[in-house]
């Protein structure tokens, strides 16, 4: 099948994410010639890291990726509490 050089209606459109307890949110918006990737820090929406990418799917990608870690990190933090519990 052909690909053809059109973009899709919603390839411009602003693609956020957030974590589960809602103190992160990743953007990936265009900018220029590039996707960008941000991480904001809630509530004051402070930038922690930008990411350029030349393709639209490699930004989606590490922006998934930044939320599966932001995630990971709240439930090791959780584990790390309950374990220390155990060590009488």
């Amino acid at each position: 099948m052909a690909v053809s050089g059109r973009r899709r209606f919603d390839d411009d459109k602003v693609v956020r994410y957030e974590t589960a307890e809602k103190d992160f949110e990743v953007e990936v918006s265009r900018t220029l010639n590039k996707w960008c990737v941000t991480v904001y820090q809630q509530p004051d929406r402070q930038i922690l890291v930008q990411d350029f990418f030349p393709e639209r799917w490699k930004a989606l990608a590490r922006a998934q990726d930044f939320i599966r870690l932001l995630n990971q990190r709240k439930k090791k933090e959780e584990e790390g509490l309950n374990s220390n519990d155990d060590d009488y």
